[in-house]
C-alpha cells in the first residue's frame, strides 16, 4: 500500500435475495466479491415480505477490520474492467457523500459468475467506509487512492 494512503476503514455489502433466488447463490455471489484469503460468512439476515407477499431475504455481510476493508476494495477495484474501473472516478462525485462513504453497485448475476461489473438493477450493494484528515475533500481522496491503485499497484493475495 502507498505509504499516506490508508483511507479505508470499514465495507458493508448488502443484497436482497428474492423467492426466485437460490440463497445459498446469492451468498455464493457476494463471496467471490473477496479475495480467497478473506473468506467471511458472517451474513445478517433479515426476513422480509415483498408486495405480493412473497418472502425476501436481506442479507448483509461486515467488516470493521481496515487491514481486511482495504484488502477488499483493492481486490474489487483490480477485478473491474478498465471501464467500470474509469467510470467510478467519472461518477466519484456522485458516488461519494458527504460522511465520505463510497457506494458501488455490482451486478449479482455476474458475479456469481465471477466477473464484477457495475449495475442500478437488483445489485450487490457496497458501502466503503472511510476515516479521512480533517478537512480532505472525500472525493479528492478517493480519487488520489484509485489512481495510485492503476498507477502503482498492489499484490493482492488471493
Amino acid at each position: 500500500m502507498i505509504e499516506g494512503l490508508r483511507i479505508i476503514r470499514a465495507i458493508e455489502i448488502t443484497v436482497f435475495s428474492h423467492a426466485t433466488e437460490d440463497i445459498e447463490k446469492v451468498k455464493k455471489a457476494v463471496e467471490k466479491l473477496l479475495p480467497n484469503s478473506l473468506k467471511l460468512k458472517n451474513f445478517e439476515t433479515i426476513k422480509l415480505t415483498g408486495h405480493y407477499n412473497d418472502p425476501i431475504l436481506f442479507l448483509t455481510l461486515r467488516v470493521e477490520n481496515k487491514k481486511e476493508s482495504t484488502t477488499i476494495v483493492n481486490y474489487l477495484f483490480y477485478k473491474l474492467s478498465t471501464l467500470n474501473q474509469q467510470t467510478i472516478l467519472d461518477e466519484l462525485p456522485n458516488r461519494v457523500d458527504a460522511s465520505g462513504n463510497l457506494y458501488l453497485r455490482l451486478d449479482k448475476q455476474k458475479a456469481y459468475k465471477d466477473k464484477l461489473v457495475l449495475t442500478e438493477n437488483d445489485p450487490i450493494r457496497i458501502k466503503i467506509k472511510s476515516q479521512l484528515p480533517h478537512k480532505s475533500d472525500p472525493v479528492k481522496m478517493y480519487r488520489q487512492y484509485l489512481l495510485n491503485l492503476i498507477n502503482f499497484g498492489e499484490i493482492v493475495n488471493e
